[in-house]
């Protein structure tokens, strides 16, 4: 299979400039943005997306590409020893353009959510102020994982705050073990360039959800729903700890995919049996794309 520099080497100079914006903000992984909106939507009663579900889906899709560029940006001397090949470190993109992109992509996105309600507006402006937090100092911050995961509740908070005025104790429970399993994620990612094994407190973070949903999930999703988290949680977690061909970035990139299996969980226990399907078919999408544009 062509590689990803293979792609970009083809074609007219346009669609080499969108291959880099792509590999910019790692856009594989957005289906998972659409799955948490739609869990978070869900949570709120909305059970079949809308026009509002759509626009949410947009706005924050644009926020988390917003805050995949300004990643490269704040990383830009560190990519330049460790990643060479990404595009600001290899003067494919400008650090000016891409960071006048990112305004823009805030922008565009906030600019939405105040259309959809001043509500989810102000839960967007929460977002931003912890995606950029996060992308400013997150290579010595030990508490970078617990940004990453906020980012991520956010989403489910923005979500729900569009469609009901009061944090239910469904929001709580579902955002509470998205945190865990971002966190067990993000520490795993953290451990990408060292040497040794991370230790084993990620793995049970990331399987937490599991032991809850089982008591939640609807008779006829749990034999199916269930043990496909599970096997797909164990399956990726094993690239860690294999003493021969460790791949923590495989391991990472699965696990990204891996937040649609758990939004199809939180869909499947409010009752969203379209939202499973569209969650599926994420969860599927976001490990097709990575194979062209990689997730981390």
């Amino acid at each position: 299979m062509p590689s990803p520099k293979t792609y970009a080497g083809r074609g007219s100079p346009w669609r080499q400039r969108l291959h880099n914006y792509l590999t910019l903000a790692r856009i594989s992984n957005s289906p998972t943005v659409i799955t948490d909106v739609l869990a978070g939507a869900a949570l709120a009663g909305v059970l079949r997306p809308n026009d509002t579900v759509a626009l949410l889906a947009i706005a924050l899709i644009l926020f988390y590409t917003a805050g995949m560029l300004l990643n490269d940006v704040c990383d830009y001397a560190v990519d330049c020893r460790e990643k060479p090949e990404r595009p600001l470190p290899s003067g494919l993109v400008s650090r000016s353009e891409a960071t006048f992109v990112v305004a823009g992509l805030f922008g565009i996105g906030g600019a939405m959510l105040w259309y959809i309600g001043v509500t989810p507006f102000l839960s967007g402006l929460s977002l931003i102020a912890v995606i950029v937090a996060y992308d400013l100092w997150h290579k010595t911050n030990p508490f970078s994982p617990l940004f990453m995961a906020a980012a991520r509740v956010l989403v489910y908070v923005t979500a729900f705050l569009a469609f009901s005025p009061r944090p239910s104790a469904a929001l709580l429970a579902s955002g509470g073990l998205l945190v865990l399993y971002v966190v067990g994620l993000t520490y795993v990612a953290k451990t990408e360039n060292r040497p040794s094994a991370t230790k084993y407190w990620p793995a049970v973070a990331l399987f937490l959800p599991a032991a809850y949903f089982a008591f939640l999930l609807p008779t006829v999703a749990l034999p199916i729903l269930l043990p496909l988290f599970i096997g797909w949680v164990a399956y990726s977690i094993s690239f860690v700890y294999r003493s021969k061909s460790r791949n923590v970035g495989g391991a990472i990139g699965r696990l990204i995919a891996g937040i649609a299996l758990y939004d199809s969980l939180v869909l499947a226990a409010a009752g969203s049996l379209f939202g499973v399907v569209l969650a599926l078919v994420a969860f599927a999408a976001t490990l097709f794309l990575q194979r062209y544009i990689k997730g981390t």
